[in-house]
């Protein structure tokens, strides 16, 4: 006992006690001028164009992709690209359900690549990044409005005196933007990109986005049964870069550091989604990812046909089903979790350890603010099965990651989603003027 009274100790000296302690002023930068990036190709003059490529020209800037934001104005339309009139049709869940893939390129190589946005940066990532005070402020500014309590296209919350169990309060927001007139969205560039949540200066680089958009059924939600008759078009997709204006002593140091030559690295995080069609009985898939160290993997089972009419759908793309048995993932031949869940049917023990796994995920920092938003009850209806991997080493031989999952189901209609989140690493070497883009 002894041995523990005699163990060393930090003594810290409290703040107020600290009387010679100088004030500090961060006072690097004049100012921030914005430069606004648009499309280089004819898909800016054309809005049902299906690719957008978006290039920084002046590469001799000092910018930040940490304070970029991404700006989307939309309207719905018919299949003549016409005004909506007073359809009941929307789009899904948040405004990046548009994209099916984003790709960044910085310095010519890529260094990031989502896959499957509609599902990882629309449905995924606002369930367990975005806190309730986010999700009610910031988030309305990307169109992200939870849908719920219902997942369909009921717009009134109150059946004579009662409440409505199937009023899906999002949809109703979204369409109340979106109802005949254009609407916009602000995005910031590192919800796309994990990339760019690294917060530091480039330059002598290109920066060059390219975006491809979803198929109809991944971002539109409609009340309407008229086959393949709503459209969103694209009026207007732009890039919101800072330009950082240095005080001419921090200017001068930089260059003098470029020109001896400076390593910047790089470490952030990919989310990136795989879509398998599953079936009845034993479902058993092997997904070869396109990263080295896996840090988690989100799994969701959804309806393959969510509702859909005549080429429309009327079900959110965030509802899940409720006939999975088991499930378990397999990353590099180990198995998650070590005791696997054996009986999600219903609200059940092994339902409550998946919820509280995800609570975990999400007490991780990970969160954009304070505060959880998803219940208990919410995360029935739109559940996001979390696998921690962050014990896992690299793949031997820096070869990819392999994900295999095994479940079983009692219904044929089912779908996976598995979102990977990994860790990805780059490395810019500034010589000169020149510079050159390394990455994992």
């Amino acid at each position: 006992m002894s041995m523990l009274n005699d163990m060393p100790v930090n003594n810290m000296l409290d703040e107020e006690f600290k009387l010679t302690t100088e004030p500090v002023v961060m006072d690097n930068a004049v100012e921030y001028e914005w430069h606004e990036i648009q499309p280089d190709t004819l898909a800016a003059s054309n809005p049902q164009a299906s690719n957008w490529r978006l290039q920084l020209k002046n590469l001799n800037a000092y910018v930040n992709p940490a304070r970029a934001y991404l700006e989307i104005s939309c309207r719905m339309t018919d299949n003549a690209n016409a005004a909506l009139g007073a359809v009941d049709a929307t789009i899904q869940n948040h405004i990046l359900c548009l994209f099916r893939r984003a790709t960044l390129r910085v310095g010519g190589q890529i260094v990031e690549t989502v896959n499957e946005a509609h599902i990882a940066k629309a449905i995924v990532q606002p369930l367990l990044h975005y806190s309730q005070d986010y999700a009610s402020s910031s988030g309305t500014n990307e169109m992200f409005y939870l849908d719920g309590p219902g997942y369909g296209v009921v717009k009134v919350p109150y059946n004579a005196d009662e409440d409505r169990a199937d009023f899906n309060a999002g949809f109703r927001r979204r369409l109340d933007r979106s109802n005949q007139k254009e609407f916009h969205a602000w995005v910031p560039l590192s919800a796309l990109f994990g990339f760019c949540s690294v917060d530091r200066i480039l330059t002598n680089n290109q920066f060059i986005v390219e975006l491809e958009k979803s198929a109809q059924q991944h971002h539109i939600l409609t009340g309407t049964n008229s086959p393949n008759q709503e459209k969103v078009a694209v009026n207007k997709i732009s890039i919101w870069m800072p330009n950082v204006l240095p005080k001419s002593v921090v200017d001068l140091s930089l260059k003098s550091a470029f020109a001896d030559g400076v390593v910047s690295n790089y470490m952030y995080p990919q989310l990136q989604s795989y879509t398998i069609a599953g079936g009845t009985g034993t479902n058993n898939f092997r997904i070869v990812t396109s990263s080295e160290k896996v840090l988690y993997a989100f799994v969701m089972a959804r309806s393959k046909a969510r509702g859909v009419t005549n080429g429309q759908p009327t079900n959110s793309a965030a509802e899940t089903v409720n006939y999975i048995n088991t499930l378990e993932l397999r990353l590099n031949g180990r198995q998650y979790p070590l005791q696997p869940y054996t009986n999600l049917k219903g609200e059940t023990a092994d339902k409550s350890r998946a919820y509280s796994d995800t609570l975990r995920y999400m007490n991780r920092n990970y969160d954009f603010s304070s505060g959880i938003q998803l219940s208990f009850e919410r995360w029935l209806t739109t559940t996001v099965y979390t696998f921690d991997f962050t014990s896992q080493p690299e793949a031997n031989m820096g070869a990819p990651a392999t994900l295999e999952l095994k479940a079983t189901t009692d219904n044929a209609d089912v779908e996976w989603s598995v979102c990977v989140l990994s860790e990805k690493r780059a490395q810019i070497r500034y010589d000169g003027g020149s510079s050159v883009v390394l990455v994992n």
